[in-house]
Parts: structure tokens; sequence; C-alpha cells
């Protein structure tokens, strides 16, 4: 291979490692001969549909690729990431124990395919391989990352708020953490830190509709006009309604009428405010957000 088809092919691996995968797509079109079947080709064109949601090209790319070249682990590992992006499970589960076949302690391999378990519904079994995966780097991101997504699952959210905050310490930047990181904040109450992050993850991914969304609720809860009805957003509202009609009729039976009047009509207009609040707030909110 000449020097100037080997300096393509690692300024394709560049734009793939600095997030822009539409330039390394740009990179591997200008490949020919044998560089077009180089390994790093296969792999670099897969990583980079992945990256850009096209994972159906991604698939076909990728097993292309280990039909000329055999059992890759990055390219398993890639091969099962897309399958599972494609909500096709049992296949991506197929390409993760492929690759562990071959290395069994492979932390990313094990994060992989605890990512197609937690997508199945299977957070125990996730965890336990997650757990694999950091006795192999217990320093990672990737791990921290994992552990994170395996609280959430788990509904263990200062754990995740933990796991979290681990992850986004190796890369601040990083807008996969910043989203899990927000999203740990606003479930474990700080709504101020959560938006923060997942408006920034948002930014730094403009074309995610889900995580604009995320962040646009964020916005929501954080406006002046919602302080009022945050102390019970991580309430059952039946539980709040019992808790205040147990006041009013309590007060009644102790013969404080009086008091129990003013409860009520201020319970009648707390709630009157909780409706009509929210949708005028997020109306506005949609609108400088152009959705």
């Amino acid at each position: 291979m000449n020097e100037p088809t080997e300096s393509r092919l690692q300024m394709a691996g560049h734009w793939l490692q600095i997030g822009r995968p539409e330039r390394t797509l740009d990179e591997l079109q200008g490949l020919w001969g044998d560089a077009a079947v180089d390994y790093r080709a296969y792999l670099f064109r897969g990583a980079a549909l992945h990256a850009l949601d096209r994972n159906g090209e991604a698939i076909d790319v990728l097993r292309d690729g280990l039909a000329q070249h055999g059992p890759f682990l990055p390219m398993l590992h890639m091969l099962g990431s897309s399958l599972r992006a494609e909500g096709r499970l049992p296949e991506a589960e197929a390409a993760f124990l492929q690759g562990l076949s071959l290395d069994p302690n492979d932390p990313d391999l094990l994060i992989g395919y605890a990512q197609v378990c937690l997508a199945a519904g299977q957070a125990q079994k996730a965890n336990a391989l997650v757990e694999r995966a950091a006795s192999q780097a217990p320093e990672s991101a990737a791990v921290s990352a994992a552990r994170a997504q395996v609280a959430f699952a788990l509904g263990k959210d200062r754990d995740m708020h933990r796991h979290s905050t681990e992850a986004l310490s190796h890369d601040p930047e990083d807008p996969g953490a910043r989203a899990l990181h927000g999203t740990a904040s606003m479930l474990t109450g700080d709504a101020r830190a959560g938006y923060n992050s997942l408006a920034s993850a948002a930014a730094s991914q403009p074309g995610d509709a889900d995580l604009r969304a995320a962040a646009r609720e964020a916005k929501l809860i954080n406006h002046p006009l919602m302080r009022p009805l945050r102390p019970f957003q991580r309430v059952n509202p039946l539980v709040v309604w019992i808790g205040a009609v147990a006041v009013i009729y309590g007060l009644r039976a102790a013969g404080l009428a009086p008091l129990s009047f003013v409860v009520a009509i201020g319970w009648f207009g707390f709630c009157v405010y909780s409706w009509v609040a929210p949708p005028l707030v997020r109306r506005w909110i949609n609108r400088k957000w152009g959705a």
C-alpha cells in the first residue's frame, strides 16, 4: 500500500475519532484497489455509518468485511451495536457472543452485550456483564457510563447519578456522558444541573430528536412558574390527592372548619395552577425552541 493511500486511511480514522463520520466516508470514497478492501476501510466505513444512524448500511458493510477478513473483534463489536440499534437483538447477541468466544474478557464486547441485554429488559444480566467489564477496565469511562445505564434500568437513581458523574469526569464534553448525567440529575431532584447537561448534550447532537425533547422538558421544569410544582414532581399524584383530602377532612373532624375551608380553597387554587401553568409554559418554550 502506497503512502498517500495509508495517509487517507489514517485520516479516515482521525475524522471518526473526533466525531466527524461524514468526513470519514468522504475519505474512504477515494480508496481503490487493495486499499478499498483493507480491514480498516470496512471497519471505519461501518463505524461511520453507525454513527450516522445508517445502521442497515453499516450491517451490510461490516458483514462484507467479516466475510473478507474473518472474525475481527472491533468489527464484531460494531456489527453487534448496529444490529442492536436496528432492534435485531438475537442477531446482535450472536455477534457479541462470537466475539466473546474469541476473547471472553474484552471490556468493549462485554459492555456491548450488556446493552443488548438492557434493550431486551434483562437488567440483572446486563449488570453482571458490566461488572465483568469493570474487573478488566475499572477506570474506563465506558464502564462508568454502562453502570449508569444499568442503574437507570434497575431504578437506582442515586447510583445512576454517581456513575454518570464518574463518566463525565473522564470526558466533560462527551454528549453521551452529559445526557446520562442530565437524566440522573433530573431524577435525583437537581433540575438545574439536569438541564445544563441535557442542553449541552442536545447542542452537540442537533440531529437527536429525543435528546432535544429531553432538554426542552428539563427547560420546562426549570422555568420559574414551575417552581411551586417542583416538590410534587417526584411524588405519586394519587398519594398527594389522598393526603390533601385527609388533611381537609381531618381539620373538619377536629372542629377546625374555617381552617379546613381555607386549606380546601388553597388546594383548589393549587390544582388549577398545576393544570394551567405547564401547558402555557410548554407552549412558550416550544415556540422559543422552534418546535
